[in-house]
């Protein structure tokens, strides 16, 4: 067996979700026509560019269960789930050619949508397996709820594939953590393929020829933008809490607008420009040190598409002329953008004996 991608992170312990995953369960909510009103409000707090303690999902899902119950409900939430819920976790997968690119980096990126939940990526000759570790706790009522939120993640993970690939698109074997349902035919049409269940691991399996499926629901330029957006934020995540996720995210919509002021930044957060600064002096930055780093990690993201001048760059980084966005490059890496792109990125291959 080749394991390849395994983080080697231990689990975080408090994960946490994309706040964006309310919109899957307001859809299905709406669709099911259920006034679900204490599940409703928490998720009227949740935002979609924040996160949220993987408890409150589990506990959501529960209330649910508890107005309407009915057997698979995992699947039928899940069916509810689209790229929108993925969050900036889409936009990488938007960025791929096939199946295959997305599964081989998502051991790395897929905390952009699950934070905390530590995913290895296994090769068995042209099959990849994802698994992750998700122990059941050992009260019999959380236990319920807790297989209940593995589940309809691992199947909206699917269904979102599915959407990228189309609807033909089965795992060739899934593994859910939990004791078997009544209704194991149920779960086996969904994915299409063997289902089994396991006392501690979750985990999709896809052949050879299924990783080859292109991603058809394609790009825009908007799209591969945002997700080099998304890569400058994924660098910088670490155990990033929900204050500086959502700063990082109002910065990144300045700079996309044309205007990374801390003016502009703190009035999208609802605070004063000294309440931003003080958040932010709190956990050792400034707003500029800040700028300049997502600027940084930005710049260096579009310096590997070709199809990109400096000169856009300089624009798409909000600054006023090229020159300005040169200095400030320099300035952040010791060399100039020319210099870094042609040696560092693109390198001219040496000439041959």
């Amino acid at each position: 067996m080749n394991k390849a991608g395994s983080s080697g992170r231990q689990q975080d312990t408090n994960p946490t979700l994309s706040g964006s995953l309310a919109g899957a369960l307001l859809s299905y909510l709406d669709a099911e026509r259920l006034p679900a009103r204490e599940c409703r409000a928490r998720l009227a707090h949740w935002k979609a560019d924040g996160r949220i303690d993987a408890t409150e999902w589990a506990l959501c899902l529960y209330l649910i269960e508890q107005e309407a119950p009915r057997p698979a409900l995992s699947l039928a939430i899940a069916r509810h789930f689209q790229l929108e819920h993925a969050g900036l976790l889409a936009y990488f997968a938007l960025s791929c050619d096939h199946l295959g690119e997305v599964i081989a980096q998502f051991d790395r990126v897929h905390r952009l949508m699950w934070q905390g939940f530590d995913v290895d990526l296994q090769r068995t000759g042209g099959q990849v397996t994802l698994s992750w570790a998700t122990p059941l706790p050992p009260d019999e009522t959380i236990r319920d709820i807790a297989q209940l939120a593995y589940e309809t993640g691992i199947a909206g993970i699917v269904q979102i594939l599915r959407i990228l690939c189309g609807e033909s698109l089965s795992p060739s074997a899934v593994t859910l953590v939990g004791k078997p349902p009544q209704t194991l035919a149920v779960y086996e049409s969904f994915f299409g393929c063997p289902v089994s269940f396991s006392p501690d691991t979750s985990s999709l399996g896809f052949s050879s020829a299924t990783l080859k499926l292109p991603i058809s629901a394609k790009s825009t330029i908007l799209k591969q933008l945002v997700e080099r957006q998304a890569e400058a934020q994924l660098r910088a995540i670490d155990a990033t809490d929900d204050f500086m996720s959502a700063f990082r995210s109002a910065l990144g919509r300045a700079i996309n607008a044309g205007s990374p002021t801390i003016d502009v930044v703190a009035r999208e957060l609802a605070m004063s420009r000294i309440t931003l600064q003080r958040r932010l002096a709190a956990r050792h930055t400034g707003f500029q040190e800040a700028l300049d780093k997502t600027r940084f990690e930005m710049a260096r993201m579009y310096m590997e598409n070709p199809r990109l001048s400096l000169a856009d760059i300089a624009l798409l980084l909000a600054f006023s002329e090229q020159s300005a966005f040169n200095r400030a490059f320099r300035r952040w890496s010791g060399e100039t953008p020319h210099h870094y792109r042609r040696n560092r990125i693109h390198p001219t291959p040496a000439p041959g004996p």
